[in-house]
């Protein structure tokens, strides 16, 4: 029996965009699961409280604001496929009219 590890470039290739369903607050805490941590680490990377993490994670009528994004982006350093995914999916739940096919990064 043969193990098959997986290394960065093969990571890379094996990349498929997120289905419509999965929304920017879930894209981040994919993210913060996969680093291994938990959502209070983005506390001192928004300049907020532990608190105040979860209500922006609890209030889903509302889209996140950019210095959210950017701020998730730059504490989990992100590389640029799904940094610029995350851009993406954010600005999209926000209301901004973009037409993924004009850009490298389908969402």
């Amino acid at each position: 029996m043969t193990t098959a590890y997986r290394t960065r470039g093969m990571k890379a290739s094996l990349r498929r965009p997120a289905p419509a369903h999965i929304t920017a607050r879930d894209t981040i805490r994919r993210h913060v699961h996969e680093a291994g941590l938990r959502l209070e680490f983005l506390a001192s990377a928004w300049g907020c409280r532990n608190f105040s993490v979860w209500r922006v994670f609890q209030r889903t009528d509302r889209p996140l604001q950019p210095h959210h994004v950017e701020g998730a982006i730059t504490a989990l350093h992100l590389d640029d496929f799904d940094a610029n995914q995350l851009r993406l999916r954010a600005a999209q739940e926000a209301g901004w009219k973009i037409d993924p096919t004009y850009l490298d990064c389908p969402v």
